[in-house]
């Protein structure tokens, strides 16, 4: 296959992790990408083992089955999703034909999806709804954007996803898509349903070899990861409030009862337990005028 862009090794890592747990299609993305060969060579050149850093196997997997439970508690049957990475979440939700689900990347990798999700659609005998697609669109781009949401339904609310995008951004960036998502939510009402910020006294609790490889990672991708993090909740909830934004927290833990990746790789039973404090999930909806 055509190699990614540089942003693509972080979808690479992702999709390697999530080949541990029961989320649709996680095991044929990473077998299709070569995820297992790609980072674990990633990992040895930075002196980082696959068990060093395996609790990140639930940590994505709490990740995408609380964002997929917060859609369905809103109710929400369009969804766009920014910078979608190969989750592949609106392949596994499109497969109810009353939901409508935009992935949106960069266009290299998204002629790539598009390539996986045909092997997919046949290898799964998957029915075609007409209501799954795959959209090259920057999220800096606000025309893009809504060009890629052109055939929602302006009188139903739209859900706006974003899953790993926050962290590479610079603070103007940041600002930009936003700005772009306060848009759509004006436009549609919904949610912007997120979980990307992070804390400044998250960071002091990461794990050595989480830093390393986060590390190798900005190195890899010519991004600063984490550069724009808020000194306190208070701080992050002005932010959003400048937007126009009201935020609600949930904590992703408890959105997900069951989580597969623990058992297949023997993880300690209370793993997620420590690290539930600072398993954020942002629901942002427009404030009331």
């Amino acid at each position: 296959m055509e190699s990614f862009n540089k942003v693509g090794m972080t979808a690479k890592f992702v999709a390697y992790w999530r080949q541990y747990t029961d989320i649709p299609f996680a095991k044929d993305v990473a077998e299709y990408i070569g995820a297992s060969e790609a980072i674990e060579t990633f990992l040895g050149n930075n002196q980082i083992t696959p068990d060093d850093i395996s609790w990140y196997a639930p940590l994505f997997e709490i990740r995408y089955k609380s964002i997929l439970e917060a859609i369905r508690r809103k109710g929400i049957k369009q969804v766009l999703e920014l910078a979608s990475g190969l989750s592949f979440r609106g392949l596994n939700m499109t497969r109810n034909p009353h939901i409508s689900y935009v992935e949106t990347d960069l266009e290299e990798l998204t002629n790539e999806k598009a390539v996986l999700v045909s092997r997919l659609t046949q290898k799964y005998s998957l029915a075609d709804y007409g209501n799954f697609r795959l959209t090259p669109a920057d999220a800096l781009d606000r025309n893009q954007l809504l060009s890629a949401i052109r055939h929602f339904h302006s009188d139903q609310p739209a859900a706006v996803i974003s899953e790993g995008l926050f962290p590479y951004l610079t603070i103007h960036e940041m600002e930009t898509v936003v700005m772009n998502i306060r848009d759509i939510l004006t436009k549609f009402g919904g949610a912007w349903i997120t979980p990307d910020f992070l804390l400044k006294g998250d960071s002091t609790r990461t794990f050595f070899q989480r830093r390393r490889a986060g590390e190798a990672i900005a190195k890899l991708t010519e991004r600063q990861l984490h550069r724009t993090m808020f000194e306190s909740e208070q701080q992050l909830f002005s932010f959003f409030d400048d937007f126009g934004l009201r935020a609600e927290v949930l904590n992703q833990a408890d959105l997900v009862p069951v989580i597969v990746s623990i058992g297949v790789l023997k993880l300690p039973a209370d793993i997620v337990e420590k690290a539930k404090q600072k398993l954020n999930l942002w629901v942002l909806t427009p404030a009331a005028k």
